[in-house]
């Protein structure tokens, strides 16, 4: 037996070690936790030698999974008491950091052995950082940053726009049947009336999911049943525990359905990532669907880099631009232009619009190569110009600016909403400039575009760089020991941390 398969084997002892201690009273045991959560730090999060910075409440949806499932009896001496679920909680943190350490060894960043009578050592295999770990960082950067511009937080409307960055489609794009605007109007009220219960010191009460949507439903004139689909869709049950349990420390649940129509709210789950937990279950539900939806993403995107270039200086295009061969064959596209009428400095940009927080290494894998698929657009759309001229894309662009202007310079961009092409292989395209959205608007909050500066698309395109990939310092964390019951594992630096252990 290898190393991985035995480590799985110690998780899966362990993990049914834990559903073990779960309380006969899954109502109880869910309302426990749940009101554990709401005790978990917000702090600004600490380097980490596993997840790169610490991740609050890791292992909570594993935590609910585990109760949501259990099957039998369990211990029913036990009772589902404050101290029993911060207990479990913290052991399902663990049991989330060893989960991770084995997507680690599936990527390639870790690689683990066996010491013998339980107990594990992985080591990290390259100072790189692992795109996960830089996905992380920008989001949580990303949403310190709307949070800091919004109103105070005690409105709800307020807390749900700070939440922009978990919903990435334009307001009237539809997704699993309602537009992007009613999915956040709907959660809007549903803070409303959650933050009202709390008010009169209700909380992680079981409530009747009836009763619960007619309250929703008054607060937007629609039907309950209408609203009561809706709110199903921000609830994690029985039956999808396992697929947001997926992946540590991502969209704690804002609904939990603790038996039939019978629902516990978790205030955690409401203000934290309940959008990326709506798109998430969306993409279950209907993964189809979701897909065929997902190009209404470029739009929102589009807009959203256009924001940062709007003074008059700059022109944009409305749509991508499609080029085509001389033959009349579509050769490639641009998603996004925008034309410096001052300096002649032409930006194309290559935007790719993924979910962040992949399931899984394969999908990590697939996703890194869809990114790296715009090495061959930029190659494409810089021998198109090569062929037929800047000014050709600027006549597309903007008929009439093309009559009065000419396009001098081009600058190639890659901008991802959220993950980055950090991982061996194939590299990207140096004549481009590559990143993440969260990189750009932390570049650009540095030094904002003004009409004033001298060249802003080529500045913008050297302090981006060319997606040379970042690299870390573990070796300043040291080793860390998880404790899995009776089994461990020690993660280090690096193998010479390995080897010299005690």
């Amino acid at each position: 037996m290898g190393a991985e398969d035995g480590f799985r084997q110690l998780i899966e002892r362990r993990t049914a070690e834990l559903r073990e201690s779960i309380p006969a009273d899954r109502e109880a045991a869910v309302r426990a936790i749940v009101r554990a959560q709401e005790g978990i730090p917000r702090a600004d999060p600490a380097p980490d030698i596993i997840t790169g910075r610490q991740v609050p409440n890791l292992g909570g949806n594993r935590a609910l999974q585990l109760s949501l499932t259990r099957e039998g009896s369990g211990h029913t001496r036990n009772h589902a008491t404050a101290a029993w679920a911060q207990w479990f909680l913290a052991q399902c943190d663990r049991l989330a950091e060893a989960e991770t350490v084995i997507t680690h060894c599936e990527t390639g960043f870790m690689q683990l052995a066996d010491s013998g009578e339980g107990t594990f050592d992985a080591w990290i295999t390259t100072k790189l950082s692992p795109a996960t770990w830089q996905e992380r960082e920008g989001i949580d950067w990303w949403a310190k940053r709307l949070e800091s511009r919004s109103e105070p937080l005690d409105d709800p409307a307020s807390r749900v726009a700070a939440m922009a960055y978990q919903l990435a489609w334009p307001p009237d794009a539809v997704i699993g049947g309602r537009t992007a605007r009613e999915w956040r109007d709907i959660l809007v009220a549903l803070i409303g009336v959650v933050q009202a219960s709390r008010d009169q010191e209700k909380v992680a009460e079981v409530v009747s999911m009836s009763e619960l949507a007619s309250v929703v439903a008054r607060t937007l004139d629609a039907s309950v049943e209408d609203i009561e689909d809706a709110l199903s869709v921000f609830t994690v049950s029985e039956e999808s525990a396992h697929w947001h349990a997926a992946v540590p420390g991502v969209a704690a649940a804002p609904l939990i359905r603790a038996g039939p129509g019978r629902i516990v709210p978790s205030w955690y789950g409401l203000t934290t990532e309940p959008l990326l937990f709506l798109t998430r279950e969306l993409r279950r539900r209907d993964p189809e669907g979701y897909h065929n939806a997902a190009h209404l993403r470029e739009a929102a995107f589009r807009q959203d880099l256009y924001g940062l270039f709007a003074d008059k200086r700059f022109v944009t295009s409305e749509n991508r631009l499609r080029l085509r061969q001389d033959a009349g064959h579509l050769r490639t596209d641009i998603d996004a232009a925008i034309f410096d009428r001052k300096t002649g400095t032409l930006g194309l940009f290559e935007l790719k619009s993924q979910d962040p927080f992949a399931r899984s290494a394969a999908a990590l894998a697939r996703q890194r190569e869809n990114l790296l698929y715009a090495n061959r657009q930029i190659s494409g759309v810089l021998d198109w110009i090569r062929r037929n001229g800047a000014d050709e894309i600027l006549k597309r662009l903007d008929p009439r600016a093309a009559r009065t202007f000419r396009a001098h310079k081009v600058y190639p961009f890659v901008l991802a909403r959220y993950l980055g092409p950090v991982g061996d292989g194939t590299q990207p395209d140096p004549r481009a400039a590559w990143g993440t959205w969260p990189q750009m608007m932390r570049i650009l909050d540095a030094h904002p575009i003004d009409a004033r500066d001298a060249n802003p698309i080529a500045s913008l395109h050297s302090r981006m760089g060319n997606g040379k990939p970042p690299t870390h310092d573990a070796a300043a964390l040291g080793s860390r020991t998880i404790d899995l019951g009776e089994g461990r594992i020690t993660v280090h630096p690096s193998y010479a941390a390995f080897q010299t252990r005690s």
